[in-house]
C-alpha cells in the first residue's frame, strides 16, 4: 500500500499536483503521505508570502492549532473576524496560529503581498500572518483546494496537522470557543 501511495504523490509531483508535502520527517511520518483537505486527514501544504513579504508555510505551524481563515477582502462578516485576529493570537500563541488567507481583494481579483498588508494595516494584525493566495485555493474537489461554503470559512487544524474542523460565517467570539474546547480537550487527553 505504501507503494501504491509512494507512486501517487511521485506522479502528482510530476504532473504538477497541488499537494506541496513537507519532506518526511521522523517526528510525524505521516507527512510522507497523501494530503488532502477532507476532515482527518493532513492537509495539503502551501507556501505564501504573508504582509511582510516573508514566505509561510502552512506546516511551519506544526506543534500549534492552526486556525485557517479563508477570506475575501470585500466580505462585511470577513472584516469582522478579522478584528479579533490580533487579540486572539497575542493571547493564545503559544498555541495557536491564525492565518488569514485573502483569495480575493476588493474588486473580487487576485490579491497580492500590498492587499495583505492594508489588510493586516486596517485590523491591527501585526503578530499573525496574512497572506495573499487566489481562488485557486477554493476548489469542490478536496485533492485541490479548500471546500469553501461561504466567507469567511475557518479550517481548524490540530498540533498533529490534522483537519478536523470547518466552521462557516462569523460569530463574534466563536473562535475563541473553539480554540478553548481544543484545548481542553488537550488537557483531558494530556496531549502535547
Amino acid at each position: 500500500m505504501r507503494y501504491i501511495s509512494s507512486f501517487f504523490l511521485l506522479a502528482s509531483l510530476i504532473l504538477g499536483g497541488s499537494c506541496d508535502i513537507p519532506e518526511f520527517d521522523s517526528k510525524n511520518p505521516e507527512w510522507g503521505l497523501d494530503c488532502s483537505q477532507v476532515i482527518g486527514d493532513h492537509p495539503c501544504n502551501f507556501i505564501l508570502k504573508d504582509q511582510n513579504d516573508r514566505e509561510v508555510s502552512l506546516y511551519d505551524a506544526y506543534g500549534k492549532i492552526i486556525i485557517l481563515d479563508i477570506s475575501a477582502m470585500w466580505c462585511g462578516p470577513c472584516r469582522s473576524a478579522a478584528g479579533e485576529v490580533e487579540d486572539l493570537q497575542t493571547r493564545y500563541g503559544d498555541d495557536i496560529v491564525y492565518l488569514t488567507l485573502l483569495v480575493e481583494d476588493a474588486s473580487r481579483k487576485n490579491p497580492n503581498v500590498a492587499d495583505a498588508k492594508a489588510w493586516a494595516d486596517a485590523f491591527g494584525i501585526v503578530s499573525a500572518p496574512v497572506l495573499a493566495g487566489s481562488r485557486d485555493f477554493i476548489s469542490s474537489s478536496p485533492q485541490s483546494g479548500w471546500p469553501l461554503a461561504s466567507f469567511p470559512s475557518f479550517f481548524i487544524i490540530n498540533k498533529e496537522m490534522i483537519y478536523v474542523r470547518e466552521e462557516t460565517g462569523f460569530r463574534r467570539g466563536k473562535i475563541e470557543d473553539i480554540i478553548l474546547e481544543m484545548l481542553a480537550e488537550e488537557q483531558d487527553t494530556g496531549g502535547a
